[in-house]
């Protein structure tokens, strides 16, 4: 057992070299090793020569993975698949194989590099690395556009129903999901709301994602999709708006710009539906303070407290009514025209 002092030092030292798991867990992604171990244990050499690999290169990394919980070493000798390492198969339809993906991607992974500049001056490291937006990189990209789409809708899965389960959208005839993605949220609230109508509102790429996924379904006939820029216009005459993971992607100057095009549109009864993280005080535990450093990177974003989400809105014309944790960590803020 180690000594109460060693502790300290073993649970750093652990946290220090995260980023070594961090890319083990992309080159696993990579080369599709928990799809190759769907059917069962394989020993390395037949993982490799399937996967195309290096034997004792891949022997190494699922040795590593393995003790971390994230595949099984076998008494034989083989290794096979680990509940984690299920959700890292490509085919999981609630699993993390994009987003493991999209955090080892050497543009993703090369901005991460630049956050020493980006905590001295302020400029975002993901245009100190690439030399353009975040958004406007995805745009210019294709490929990295499709991951990082993917990995969101991925995020989304993972927190959509206890977000339904959440709040009460029985009053909500139309309802516009603003930078909604592959509308993974939009889809299970028509499948919970038979009387609701949905409006996908977002980039043409990531709606034709989403058009061919949802086509021939029942939803099809109860899902419009809209394209354009949401700090311009967004579709109007609809009973609620859905800000899901928007808002922290800006900093307030540019929030406030879409904030207030949503309350261009904001109707007497209508409600405006943000679904973030709200940052407690102190050392207290919450995802949402990792995934700020993630917006700080990347895009010059950043996740909010309760109080500055208040003020936000109000200085763009918008009431905090009410927040409603759920039990994904993320908070779902009703907000109205002030």
């Amino acid at each position: 057992m180690a000594e109460p002092a060693a502790r300290p030092l073993a649970a750093l030292l652990k946290l220090i070299n995260g980023a070594w798991l961090t890319q083990a867990l992309y080159v696993a992604a990579r080369f599709r090793l928990a799809d190759l171990l769907a059917n069962g244990p394989l020993s390395v050499e037949e993982l490799a020569s399937r996967a195309g690999t290096h034997p004792q290169s891949t022997a190494r990394l699922l040795r590593a993975l393995a003790m971390f919980g994230v595949f099984h070493e076998e008494a034989s000798g083989q290794f096979g698949l680990s509940p984690m390492a299920e959700h890292l198969r490509s085919d999981r339809p609630s699993g993390l194989y994009h987003w493991a993906l999209l955090q080892g991607e050497p543009w993703h992974w090369q901005a991460w590099g630049q956050l020493q500049e980006n905590v001295k001056t302020g400029v975002t490291a993901f245009e100190s690395s690439s030399g353009r937006p975040l958004f406007d990189f995805l745009e210019q990209e294709p490929a990295a556009g499709e991951c990082f789409a993917a990995a969101m809708a991925e995020l989304s899965s993972l927190s959509t129903r206890s977000i339904v389960k959440s709040y009460d959208f029985s009053a909500f005839r139309r309802v516009v999901d603003i930078g909604g993605g592959e509308g993974i949220l939009l889809q299970h609230l028509l499948e919970t709301y038979p009387a609701m109508h949905g409006v996908l509102f977002d980039r043409e790429a990531v709606l034709a994602k989403a058009r061919e996924r949802l086509s021939g379904t029942p939803l099809a006939q109860r899902m419009e999709y809209q394209s354009g820029s949401f700090f311009e216009s967004i579709p109007g005459n609809a009973d609620a708006y859905l800000l899901k993971h928007i808002l922290h992607d800006w900093n307030d100057a540019a929030a406030g710009r879409l904030l207030r095009a949503c309350r261009e549109q904001l109707r007497p009864h209508a409600r405006l539906l943000i679904v973030e993280y709200l940052l407690p005080s102190g050392d207290t535990f919450c995802h949402g303070k990792m995934l700020d450093l993630e917006m700080l990177v990347m895009c010059g974003g950043q996740e909010r407290t309760q109080e500055e989400m208040r003020t936000l809105l109000a200085q763009n014309g918008l009431s905090l009514e009410r927040v409603i944790p759920t039990s994904s960590g993320l908070s779902l803020i009703e907000a109205v025209g002030a």
